[in-house]
């Protein structure tokens, strides 16, 4: 595929309701009731900078692009008084099962694909032209992702 082959799904993502893809330790939950998986398969279609600001760990403010909040385009991150406590994130658009969703990455786990990412890009692969392969690690209260390719391109 190439990046033109994309943007019709790139486009049809980003007007689609965002699902958010939970991680929780011991794995992805793809829908509520069902087991967790501990690995999935997915087209990453584009990522980016996030940051949300969380209060009794629910977002209370969230912004896509790192740059402007979705509840108030009037606001800037850079303005905000309340941005030191915003947890920075990597912003990952996808689809697991022909299905599309959001993940937003942070510290290790954001780490973990920028590093993926990397090798990636110096291997001239770009991102959309690889099935990924997105594993769950149990760290406890948390769950640390890794990424490898399931292509051997």
């Amino acid at each position: 595929m190439t990046r033109s082959d994309l943007q019709p799904l790139r486009e049809i993502l980003h007007r689609a309701a965002k699902r958010y893809l939970t991680v929780r330790p011991a794995g992805f939950e793809l829908h509520p009731g069902q087991p967790l998986r501990p690995t999935v398969d997915a087209r990453i279609l584009s990522y980016g900078a996030a940051r949300t600001l969380y209060q009794n760990r629910k977002p209370r403010c969230r912004s896509l692009d790192a740059v402007t909040p979705i509840s108030d385009h009037t606001q800037t991150c850079a303005t905000c008084r309340l941005r030191v406590q915003c947890t920075p994130q990597v912003r990952l658009d996808l689809f697991v099962d022909r299905t599309p969703w959001r993940l937003l990455l942070a510290h290790t786990s954001a780490k973990n694909f920028l590093l993926y990412q990397a090798r990636l890009h110096q291997r001239s692969i770009l991102l959309e032209h690889v099935l990924h392969r997105i594993d769950v690690i149990n760290r406890g209260s948390w769950g640390e992702l890794r990424f490898s390719s399931r292509d051997r391109s």
